[in-house]
């Protein structure tokens, strides 16, 4: 399903002397099966754009258009149930929205509220469960008695079992460790591909931008300054540091073999390319080495 903003601007408390500008002249399209990073400093209008995809905010000027679904400032809320069926959202610490009494029930709420069967909604759970790694044996269990990695994967089967197009994460991997994040961060990508969703995740992860994502959106004071490839948005190290942004771990680690006198014709921004682009001077040795 594609997602584009044309002309979009939101301000919060429009109209008032507390007025603030969220987001300004969005000009951006999230393309069907693309999976899109949004990345910028806390304020930059991240949180708010997300918002907009499923039209919990409505932009003050522009449109929004999901699919075939047209949000404008005078879309009414009840214009909306489809579109928010569509468009599923993970924000952080999702785990703390579980709230039904076992595991099973709390990942078929939201298909019966959609309007299915019980025993309709609880097929769509249980498939949607295997998808996240959850075994049946935990499905009469109460959520909070499961380990927090399990807790968060029967959160994220919740939305799931929305069988969404649109995928929406909002730093899912907010304190977990690096392993966990790394677990967290390849069940999405698993999901994206079984699933051809968009997804679109904001993050503050350099490496699961580059990790992950097939385009990048930075965002600044409400504004969209650069929207391309990973390879092209970290390919210019001056304008990262003017906009206070970090280069991928990888990234980093190259600049200090570029000191050493290792050599590279386009930035490493991944492991694979690092290792790819530095075998064959290991084995030759560093031109200044």
């Amino acid at each position: 399903m594609d997602i584009t903003f044309k002309n979009v601007n939101y301000t919060y408390q429009a109209n008032s002397p507390l007025a603030t500008v969220g987001l300004k002249n969005i000009n951006l399209e999230f393309r069907s099966g693309t999976y899109t990073a949004i990345i910028g400093q806390t304020g930059s209008g991240k949180s708010t754009l997300l918002q907009h995809l499923n039209a919990l905010l409505r932009p003050t000027s522009g449109e929004v258009v999901v699919g075939s679904q047209v949000v404008t400032p005078t879309t009414k809320n009840k214009e909306l149930y489809d579109l928010r069926r569509k468009v599923g959202l993970v924000f952080q610490f999702p785990e703390s929205q579980l709230f039904e009494e076992t595991v099973l029930k709390d990942v078929a709420f939201a298909p019966k509220n959609f309007g299915k069967s019980e025993d309709e909604a609880n097929q769509i759970a249980k498939e949607a469960l295997r998808l996240v790694g959850i075994d049946e044996s935990l499905e009469n269990k109460m959520p909070f008695d499961l380990s927090g990695g399990q807790m968060r994967r029967v959160a994220i089967a919740g939305v799931l079992a929305m069988e969404p197009e649109v995928l929406v994460l909002d730093e899912p991997t907010a304190g977990l460790d690096p392993l966990g994040r790394q677990q967290i961060m390849d069940l999405f990508l698993s999901i994206h591909q079984k699933r051809h969703l968009t997804t679109i995740l904001v993050t503050h992860q350099m490496d699961d931008v580059v990790n992950y994502a097939d385009d990048v959106a930075v965002l600044e004071h409400g504004e969209v300054i650069k929207f391309g490839t990973p390879q092209e948005v970290f390919a210019d190290l001056q304008w990262l540091n003017e906009h206070n942004l970090e280069l991928p771990s990888t990234g980093q680690l190259v600049q200090q073999l570029i000191k050493k006198g290792f050599q590279f014709e386009r930035l490493p921004l991944t492991e694979a390319e690092l290792i790819t682009a530095i075998k064959p001077q290991l084995e030759r040795g560093p031109e200044n080495g």
